[in-house]
């Protein structure tokens, strides 16, 4: 595991930046349904945020960081034990994005603070949670002649779970020709460059694996260095090669097989590793805070394509 000492960023807290994937839709429901289980939750949700909110420590510190990182796991797993089991048990609790969505919001408030110093020049662009990414550009004309007058760019995203980028603004116009032309030409799209994407899910299974492993490929032709990352709770699959994709890494959160999640489906979840969620959070450091591309330092590095 990398220590963190490379890390240079003031003292830090675990509060949230952005849109939360899991609390709106939670109140949402609670709300709307005026289920009394859903209320009790949302109480547990309120209770969970606040001790992520008061976690102060110092990022340049590894002991720190271990401490604070640790004691957000904590908490995560305490709002599990007691959300997971009523969230499961609601009818069509697959399609209400409700259970599915703490892990991603975990992501939210466990990363945040590495965007400390990027957010005092650019907060406006930076992106953190649920976002689609950029992962290509095509052109498709009518003919040959109206390529010059009407290219029809057709910017090309993926829906993640997670990521962590940057919102940028793609525009493009016919060269020369008067005016009019250039004006009628010109086109503009708002897309967010991942810097790291996590896919979240309950379990992982081969099906889902090679849908991963597609995505990675599309992200990484886009963005080559983009750290690319799948955080499943829970494995149910035997033969899987995710070493042979352009996946970096996949993680099972809890060292559980998906058939042990089943067995005890009606009491408390199995708890989120800690060693895993630490890992996860020095890598992404490591990654953000590292050259990615400096061809005039390969002879002094020993390497020119620099990628995760």
């Amino acid at each position: 595991m990398n220590s963190g000492s490379s890390i240079r960023i003031p003292d830090s807290t675990f509060s949230h930046f952005g849109f939360r994937a899991h609390g709106p839709a939670l109140k949402n429901k609670a709300t709307e349904t005026n289920d009394i289980g859903l209320s009790s939750v949302l109480a547990d949700y309120d209770s969970f945020i606040a001790t992520a909110e008061n976690i102060k420590f110092d990022i340049n510190i590894p002991g720190d960081v271990k401490s604070a990182v640790i004691t957000l796991t904590e908490a995560l797993n305490v709002y599990r034990s007691k959300a997971i089991p009523i969230l499961e048990g609601r009818e069509n609790s697959g399609q209400e994005n409700l259970r599915s969505s703490i892990l991603e919001e975990f992501f939210q408030l466990l990363l945040f603070p590495l965007t400390s110093e990027v957010r005092k020049k650019h907060e406006s662009a930076v992106t953190l949670g649920k976002a689609n990414s950029y992962v290509g550009l095509t052109f498709t004309p009518r003919s040959f002649q109206s390529l010059f007058n009407n290219p029809v760019p057709a910017v090309h995203t993926k829906d993640q779970d997670f990521v962590l980028g940057c919102t940028v603004q793609l525009s493009s116009s016919i060269k020369g020709g008067d005016e009019k032309e250039i004006l009628k030409s010109s086109s503009s799209s708002e897309v967010v460059v991942p810097v790291v994407a996590i896919e979240c899910k309950t379990y992982i299974e081969r099906n889902m694996l090679d849908s991963c492993a597609g995505t990675a490929k599309r992200l990484k032709a886009a963005m080559p260095y983009c750290l690319y990352l799948v955080a499943a709770e829970y494995m149910k699959m035997d033969d899987a090669y995710p070493e042979l994709t352009d996946i970096d890494e996949v993680f099972i959160l809890t060292k559980q097989s998906n058939a042990a999640r089943l067995r005890q489906k009606s009491s408390a979840p199995h708890p989120i590793c800690e060693d895993l969620i630490l890992d996860i959070f020095y890598q992404v450091a490591t990654h953000l805070n590292k050259i990615w591309w400096s061809p005039e330092d390969a002879l002094e590095r020993g390497r020119i394509i620099n990628r995760p």
